[in-house]
This record gives structure tokens, sequence and C-alpha cells, in this order.
């Protein structure tokens, strides 16, 4: 466990090595959270990656020791020697944190952002779409959107919905690197409105791929579930675990506010904490190499 402190500048300009770690980071924004600080903590150390904390301050005269103090408090707090991640911590005045954010993201190779939930409400959403559209557009990289729980939870558990579509991988990678970080179970969930010879295979088929996808320290159990309903199925399911890891809608904005949206109906109605994936290209956030 070790984290160091410096500008963005400082940072910017660290030289690189060819074997650097996966970077993981978590941007500060007006606001934070201790439970998204602890998931992308726990999602670096899955990795054996490097935790970056970008504490942006977007007004000088806030500029005092209780706001500068928000992330070096994070990582006192929840740094022991049970988390071994190395974390770098970074302080930025700026009047547009989330370009600054992307910024850090393009120029250091950073393979995961991890937002609070508050994050796409505080910078506006509009034609460009919210701050992790935005952060995956503009820096390629792999975003997660957490919704925290209605209650304080550790993280024991974790439930992965697959369903095959284009963010389903990722989901696998980040709900397994953060089980392996908090030391939790994984288990793979799939559900059809039928479950026949055909439906059975696809099933087979889809845990098999996410298995390949994880290392084999990260502790598995697969569900096939018949149900009319696949978003009432997970959010009935999530009850049991700490965390839902799941893709985000393919479909366009129109089509989802007329036909509606697992992801969605899974955020809002979910007891537990969920997170919201997205991939930014194809050579993104995963195990690989490690």
């Amino acid at each position: 466990m070790s984290h160091d402190e410096g500008s963005l500048r400082e940072f910017l300009e660290r030289s690189e090595t060819p074997d650097s770690p996966p970077r993981i980071l978590y941007p500060i924004f007006s606001s934070h959270d201790n439970f998204t600080f602890e998931t992308a903590m726990n999602i670096a150390e899955g990795v054996e990656g490097e935790l970056l904390v970008l504490d942006l301050l977007t007004d000088n005269s806030l500029r005092s020791a209780e706001v500068t103090s928000v992330g070096r408090k994070l990582l006192q707090a929840h740094l022991d020697e049970d988390h071994t991640v190395d974390a770098h911590l970074i302080v930025e005045e700026t009047d547009s944190p989330l370009s600054t954010a992307i910024t850090v993201a393009q120029q250091r190779n950073v393979q995961l952002v991890v937002f609070d939930e508050h994050t796409p409400e505080l910078l506006g959403e509009g034609l460009r779409g919210d701050a992790a559209d935005q952060m995956r557009k503009k820096a390629a990289c792999d975003v997660v959107s957490v919704t925290h729980p209605l209650s304080e939870t550790s993280i024991s558990s974790v439930l992965v919905p697959l369903a095959g579509g284009e963010h389903s991988g990722l989901a696998v990678v980040v709900g397994g690197a953060l089980a392996a970080g908090a030391n939790a179970v994984v288990e793979l969930f799939h559900v059809t409105q039928d479950k026949d010879e055909t439906e059975a295979a696809q099933a087979t088929e889809l845990f098999d791929t996410a298995r390949a996808r994880l290392p084999e320290s990260v502790e598995l159990d697969t569900h096939h579930l018949e149900a009319p309903d696949a978003a009432e199925a997970i959010i009935d399911e999530s009850a049991h675990y700490d965390v839902t890891v799941i893709g985000k809608p393919t479909q366009s904005r129109l089509i989802e506010f007329i036909t509606g949206s697992v992801t969605k109906s899974v955020t809002e109605a979910s007891e537990n904490a969920v997170l919201t994936v997205q991939r930014g290209d194809d050579d993104g956030f995963s195990f690989e190499g490690r």
C-alpha cells in the first residue's frame, strides 16, 4: 500500500515505463461518495493497477484545508494493510473539471474511469451526452457509473447479469476485478423466457466466454433462470447481492424512452449498488497480462 500527491502538471510530466500497470481514474467533482471510492480502489487492486484520485476544484475561493484534503482524507481512511493498491492523488484548480479529467485519461492511458452517481447530474446532460458518454467518446476509455445502495454495505458478493450485449464483456471484467479486490464471490446470471436446449446452450456459451475473461482466482457461480421479465428477474436476484454490474443500454435514447430499458429499471429499483459500464474501445480494461 502506498500513495503520493502532486499537481496535474507534475503528474502529466511523470515518465512512463513500458510495464506501467492498468490505471483506474476516480475524479472528485463538487462532492464525493465513499462507496464509489471504495469501488474504484477495489477494482484497481483487483487488477494490480494504479488508482488515480483527481481532486478537481472549480473555485479558487474554495481552496482551503477542508476542501483540498478530500482526496487525501479518502486515501488515509481507506488505504491500510489490507489494501495494497498504489494510489496517486492529483489536486487541480480548473474551470472545466470534466475537460481536465478527460485530459488526464487521454494523456496517461487510463483504462477505466469510475464516476459517482451524482456526476452526470452535476455536469448536465445534453446533446453531447452525460459525463460518462463524453469521457468514453473523447478519451476512448471504459467507464463505470456507480449508483449508491440505499443503505451502507460492504462488498462480499457481486451479481453480473449477462445478455450478450456490446458492454457485457466489460461488465464481467469489472465485476471480476471488484470481486478480486474485495475478496467477494461473483454470480453470472442469465435470464431467458424459455429454457429449452437452444437457450441452455447459449447460456453455457455466455458463461464459458465470461470465465475466459477472468483469472482462476475469481470465485464464480452461474445461474440460468427462466422468467418472463428480465428486468424483474434481475431486480429480484440483486436483493441477494451487494453489487450488480450491468452494461449500459445499446439502443438510442429515443427507443429507450419509448420501450424502456432493463438497465434503467434495475438501477432505479435495486436496493443494492448498481455499476453501469460502457466500453470505450476494443483494447480497454481487462485482466490481460496481469
